[in-house]
């Protein structure tokens, strides 16, 4: 699947049942060996709180955001 970075680099979710991520789900960010894309996978850990993602670098948060933010 390919999408569109909105304003603030939000990334917008799929609207159908195709999607296995959920809002709060822990996600980690790869980016491919030529540096053109990032992979998302749902990361194994989803217990882990927001200091933790931080610490760890190359994690996010699924967070629910305004639809404005695509346009």
């Amino acid at each position: 699947m390919i999408v569109t970075v909105g304003k603030n680099l939000a990334i917008p979710l799929p609207d159908n049942n195709e999607s296995k991520l959920n809002i709060g789900d822990i996600l980690l960010c790869k980016l491919s060996e030529d540096k053109r894309s990032i992979e998302l996978e749902k990361f194994s850990d989803q217990t882990l709180n927001d200091e933790q993602l931080k610490a760890h670098g190359a994690l996010t948060r699924v967070e629910p955001l305004n639809p404005d933010d695509y346009k």
